[in-house]
């Protein structure tokens, strides 16, 4: 079996790509720079990495830095065998300074690197993703603040390539909203959606009409999938309407920065907050979501706080450098999901031929952005995808 893993081409996206990239680089800089809420370094603010530790599909290995070499230990989870053995720190500056090239330079959804494939090999190395773990980096650090080391989970986001997604859209992230009209008025759904679909930012159009010309009240009414429904109310009872309002504002007003739409909410004020006393809590409770997401939180896991990456959020910018947010810069963390965010709708996938449906070679088909009738009521979806700027 560990004969047919390790024969296989490791192959993966940017972002995975990039996690690999984090590994070698942190293995040969030995430190982690803290950033501030705009993703700058902090000087002389950074965590020692003493050690990197991967679980492997068979092993457990542990890479431990020392001054001027890599030590590496590899257990074999089955038979409890061992083998150590050590490589010169320049190898992997060398190595993680070719990845960052290979990640710009290459193109496509999923590719394979073999030149860095084959050095992993040697590493021991035999998937992208560290196994078993939602947490895609586990370091052993010096605490700058203690001095004492800590062994803590890392999350990695990537800026190498595109912008990085914080939440993914799927047919369970639509909010549904009911159109109510006045009483005895009706519409034609087909007919509708066929007039609007030429327009430019058509889900605007759409939202548009319905309230202009058919003097309609747009309502909140639920979120398709039950279990990110729960989820969001595990994150705070209010979570699923102040989003559903967040996103018809951005559908409304064609604002896509969640900052500017957070700003435009706490002045319509929907929830009647003393905003006097609190006059942030919007903002806060967006922070909170957005949070929860980049620690791990997705739409059809139950999700209850618990974070796997213990240790914060590593990011990886567009030139390569590598920064933290530890758990003790959580406010900072915060600061730079807030003004760093932006929502992000897929395509509706409709047919031309015959709007308000999905077309039947969709790639991706979320079921959003159109009015349909049920039960004589009529309602509407806007999907919700969170990515960064």
């Amino acid at each position: 079996m560990a004969s047919k893993q390790q024969k296989k081409e490791l192959s993966g996206n940017k972002g995975e790509w990039s996690e690999i990239y984090v590994f070698l680089r942190l293995l040969d800089t030995g430190m982690l720079n803290v950033a501030d809420d705009e993703l700058n370094a902090i000087p002389n603010e950074f965590y020692r990495i003493l050690e990197i530790i991967r679980k492997e599909t068979l092993t457990s290995n542990n890479y431990i830095r020392e001054n001027n070499s890599i030590s590496i230990y590899i257990r074999n989870d089955e038979t409890g065998e061992e083998e150590s053995f050590t490589y010169p720190i320049n190898v992997f500056a060398e190595k993680a300074e070719h990845l960052l090239q290979l990640i710009r330079q290459t193109k496509g959804r999923s590719f394979q690197l073999p030149p860095i494939a084959s050095f992993l090999k040697e590493l021991r190395v035999s998937s992208i993703k560290d196994v078993g773990h939602n947490r895609d980096i586990t370091i052993k650090i010096e605490d700058f603040h203690t001095g004492m080391p800590q062994t803590l989970g890392f999350s990695i986001k990537s800026f190498l390539g595109s912008d990085s997604t914080l939440f993914n859209a799927g047919p369970g992230t639509n909010f549904i909203y009911e159109a109510v009209l006045p009483e005895g008025a009706t519409i034609n759904c087909e007919e509708f959606n066929k007039r609007t679909y030429p327009i430019s930012g058509r889900l605007a159009a759409r939202l548009k009409s319905l309230v202009e010309d058919y003097n309609a009240t747009i309502k909140f009414r639920g979120v398709q999938s039950m279990c990110f429904a729960q989820n969001l109310e595990a994150i705070d009872g209010h979570m699923p309407y102040l989003l559903a309002q967040l996103l018809l504002i951005s559908a409304t007003y064609g604002k896509t920065s969640l900052k500017k739409c957070t700003e435009l909410l706490t002045k319509t004020n929907p929830l009647e907050f003393n905003t006097l006393t609190h006059g942030n809590i919007y903002e806060y409770k967006v922070k909170r979501f957005l949070q929860d997401c980049a620690q791990g939180m997705t739409p059809e896991t139950p999700w209850l706080g618990i974070y796997d990456a213990t240790g914060g959020q590593i990011i990886v910018k567009e030139d390569g450098d590598i920064v933290c947010y530890h758990i003790y810069e959580l406010n900072r963390f915060r600061d730079f999901l807030f003004n760093s965010t932006k929502f992000e709708r897929a395509s509706t996938s409709e047919d031309g031929n015959n709007p308000g449906h999905p077309r039947p070679d969709a790639s991706k088909n979320f079921n959003y952005g159109w009015l349909y009738e049920e039960d004589g009521r009529f309602f509407i979806k806007i999907n919700l995808q969170v990515r960064s700027k």
